[in-house]
């Protein structure tokens, strides 16, 4: 498992690398999603022809429930939020450059929101959330749990999505 359950990305020095990533690297950004299926379709499902998901795939990766202390404001980049802010879902499913100019701008924002709601790419019914790292901002966090402990779950879930775990090499 390459980082921990608080991971404000993409790390000192690194250029932005997911979609709502600072594109001025002013800060990190800390991804979840709603719901378990989200965080897997996010992470395990990102190529809609790959019919089989590796073990290695199952066997790099945990999950962790994140509970925020406190309330955080979030600027909806999703229904009605988008016709707002004069957008369209392309900004959840196009280029990734002007996803980082946005978050740049919210961030920069007088009224400092903590982040964003947008759908995700691979499952528009799954709700995620870019968190902005700012001072103050605290969670409490469950143990992470590897997938391969959740295997029954995690193998319902891609097989909602037509998927299937490839058979480990002997």
């Amino acid at each position: 498992m390459e980082h921990q359950p608080i991971f404000f990305g993409p790390g000192p020095g690194a250029p932005p690398t997911y979609r709502f990533d600072s594109a001025s690297g002013s800060f990190g950004v800390l991804y979840v999603a709603f719901r378990f299926a989200g965080a897997l379709v996010e992470t395990l499902l990102r190529n809609p022809h790959r019919k089989m998901i590796a073990q290695a795939d199952i066997e790099a990766r945990a999950s962790s429930v994140l509970r925020c202390r406190s309330a955080l404001r979030i600027v909806q980049l999703h229904g009605a939020g988008l016709q707002i802010l004069g957008l369209d879902n392309s900004i959840s499913t196009g280029p990734y450059a002007p996803c980082g100019a946005w978050a740049d701008a919210l961030w920069a924002h007088p009224d400092a929101p903590d982040g964003l709601a947008f759908r995700s790419r691979h499952d528009p019914d799954q709700l995620c959330l870019a968190i902005f790292e700012r001072a103050g901002a605290s969670f409490e966090v469950e143990p992470a749990v590897r997938l391969v402990d959740q295997l029954p779950e995690v193998a319902n879930i891609i097989g909602a999505y037509g998927k299937s775990l490839a058979p480990t090499p002997l």
